[in-house]
């Protein structure tokens, strides 16, 4: 399993017309779990897109953008990184007139193999001299 954690501090006032935006490097393999981050303060001002090139991929609504306070979303996901470049782009805004905030992505990711049970268990069977 590999786990990756971005950490990005958005500055006060950076819209949603003008975003940060941060490239971060993955590896081969398979996203199974995304985590989102928002720390206390941020009073939902703080929001982030996660984009696959010029694609949005969450929150799945192109319009959509998380945001929230002390709490942190996650979920399971199967969203395959199997061709270089392993980049995703971290895309937030901070409607924040005076704080700057930072949100950190975590992501999981695990070899295909892994997360196909039924492959894995045909291959077992035929080790063990099964069909």
């Amino acid at each position: 399993t590999m786990f990756y954690d971005f950490a990005v501090t958005i500055p006060a006032n950076t819209t949603k017309a003008s975003p940060m935006e941060e490239k971060v490097w993955l590896s081969h393999g398979i996203i199974h779990r995304v985590a989102v981050e928002f720390p206390p303060g941020c009073a939902k001002l703080a929001h982030m897109t996660i984009c696959d090139g010029l694609h949005q991929v969450w929150p799945t609504n192109p319009d959509g953008s998380f945001a929230s306070d002390s709490h942190t979303i996650m979920f399971d996901e199967f969203y395959p990184m199997e061709q270089a470049p392993y980049t995703l782009t971290l895309t937030a805004w901070n409607l924040d007139d005076s704080y700057p905030h930072t949100i950190t992505v975590r992501f999981g990711l695990l070899p295909r193999w892994t997360l196909i049970p039924f492959k894995v268990m045909r291959g077992v069977t035929k080790l063990l001299g099964g069909g």
